[in-house]
């Protein structure tokens, strides 16, 4: 059986290579295209939560509603039209390769930001003359980077402000474990796409099927926003659209808030202490959070990446503290501002009570090594990620053992769980390129105009997706301080710290590999029955 000429035969495409189906182009089927079908559902999920933020902006009202709401809309509208008609246009292959997955992710999240960018600027938020800003500002929030180039953000009209958290919030579990989620017809490559949404050394089952993993993770991260935005309302005394923004924000550990002074504006310990809890709880591993919810408490005792991350937290509050005795009177206020910076950037979030970059140089040195780790894995904050470092220190403390004993045979151990040898190169790789897009970045950053320390520290704090960084990136400063090329750079380096190094590299791998097949009219080979 072939398909005839001309027509189109579902499941024979390739059975015939003398015969060109209406929609092959150049030997490729346009139809069966995981990239385009994915972008797709990404802008219609946008879409919607841009019109969520419009009826926000409608009920608050203002002075600027009808441009609020219009700009809103009027983007809605737009991404769901090419959302619509390239999510029934295109299909997901039966069959695809695990790097077509990975660089659907990444061009759907480089697609929702472009769409993003544009309620910003059609919103007068950002001059048209300035769009690659506003394309910094939509990047920062799906990335939930939280780096911000908005000296005003009262000013910002609030139907587009709230979707300025909202993006942080879909950014944190993810669009595509989303999608996954509501829409069974990306079952295809499921796994791999909540890999690269939700990155670690390999993806959590929670269920035997990917749907169903997808719909926990995302009923567990929608119960905890719902909870931290009750517990900012009914005990932190925040209004309920400040309370439902900084719980996307803080679900998200994104960092964006709808006030200018951060945190600090609501000046009260009980509203840092309920996003304190809220950040080390998101910083974690959602997949243990799920399995303490069905009843196995003793999950974080077992599980030693855990454990570090609770030791990283109280030792860095501690040194922090010390560090800092004569900088901050009082040891109460000490303590609290301790805390809370080592919190919000230990998990990536970048809320900010205090300008840290006033504290002294060895308190600033111990912040810029926080930027590093990250949370955990699993989890919706930045950084390289714990496990990674814990890993990265078991092998360097085996090669030391290696060289003392030459023939002993001393695997790499997390706990019980020998760890293979394909996993510690794959970490062992991703954390050179880690640091070696960090370097480059940073010189890149300082190449542009900015100053050594503005400049490694903002290419950490993006990559590490932290939000503010120090020098004239501080938390009292924004990343307009920053050379406009240099916010170029960092705007490549947010990503590839939200999606991780190998997605966004295969991104292109597999999109040149595309176009080379596309040119040179490769045809797929027929196989026999």
């Amino acid at each position: 059986m072939r398909a005839r000429s001309g027509r189109w035969a579902p499941g024979h495409e390739g059975l015939d290579p003398g015969v060109v189906p209406w929609y092959r182009i150049g030997g490729i089927a346009p139809r069966d295209n995981a990239v385009l079908h994915v972008v797709g559902v990404a802008l219609m999920l946008v879409s919607a939560g841009m019109v969520v933020s419009a009826a926000v902006g409608a009920i608050d009202g203002g002075a600027d509603v009808w441009r609020d709401v219009g700009s809103l809309s009027l983007v809605a509208l737009a991404g769901s039209l090419i959302g619509v008609g390239l999510w029934t246009w295109t299909r997901v292959p039966t069959r695809q390769s695990s790097a077509i997955s990975f660089a659907a992710v990444a061009w759907s999240w480089l697609a929702a930001s472009v769409l993003g960018a544009f309620p910003f600027v059609l919103s007068g938020t950002i001059p048209w003359s300035r769009f690659d800003d506003a394309l910094f500002e939509s990047v920062s929030g799906f990335s939930c980077t939280g780096s911000t180039i908005l000296t005003d953000i009262e000013g910002v009209p609030h139907g587009v402000l709230f979707f300025r958290s909202l993006s942080q919030w879909l950014g944190g579990m993810g669009l595509i474990v989303l999608a996954v989620a509501i829409l069974p017809a990306l079952k295809v490559g499921g796994l791999e796409m909540i890999a690269a949404e939700a990155p670690g050394t390999t993806p959590d089952r929670l269920a035997p099927r990917v749907r169903q993993t997808a719909i926990r993770l995302w009923s567990l991260y929608a119960g905890v926003t719902v909870v931290i935005a009750v517990a900012l309302i009914a005990v932190g005394g925040m209004s309920p659209y400040d309370g439902v923004a900084h719980a996307f924000t803080t679900a998200a550990t994104g960092g964006f808030s709808t006030r200018g002074a951060s945190i600090a504006y609501f000046d009260s310990a009980l509203v840092e202490g309920l996003l304190v809890v809220g950040m080390l709880y998101c910083g974690a591993n959602f997949a243990l959070h799920w399995k303490a919810v069905q009843g196995d408490w003793g999950v974080y005792r077992r599980i030693s990446e855990f454990r570090l991350y609770l030791g990283l937290f109280v030792g860095l509050v501690a040194m922090i503290t010390w560090v800092n005795r004569s900088q901050l009177t009082g040891l109460s206020t000490n303590l609290r501002q301790s805390v809370f910076n080592v919190t919000t950037l230990l998990t990536s979030t970048g809320f900010g009570t205090s300008d840290f970059t006033r504290w002294g140089p060895a308190a600033q040195v111990v912040l810029l090594l926080v930027m590093l780790p990250g949370g955990m894995t699993g989890s919706t904050a930045g950084g390289m990620k714990i496990l990674r470092v814990q890993v990265l220190l078991k092998h360097a403390a085996r090669e030391v053992r290696r060289a003392r004993h030459p023939r002993a045979v001393t695997p790499v151990t997390l706990g019980d769980t020998a760890v293979p040898e394909e996993i510690v190169g794959r970490v062992l790789a991703f954390v050179f390129l880690y640091l070696g897009a960090l370097l480059l970045g940073g010189i890149l950053v300082v190449i542009t105009g900015a100053d050594p320390v503005t400049g490694i520290s903002s290419a950490a704090a993006t990559i590490g997706n932290m939000g503010p960084g120090l020098g004239r990136v501080g938390p009292a400063s924004t990343f307009g301080e920053v050379p406009r090329l240099g916010r170029a750079v960092l705007i490549w380096l947010m990503l590839f710290g939200r999606l991780e190094i190998f997605p966004t590299l295969l991104m292109f791998a597999a999109s040149l590999r595309w176009w080379d097949r596309r040119r040179s009219g490769v045809r797929p080979v027929a196989r026999g029955r």
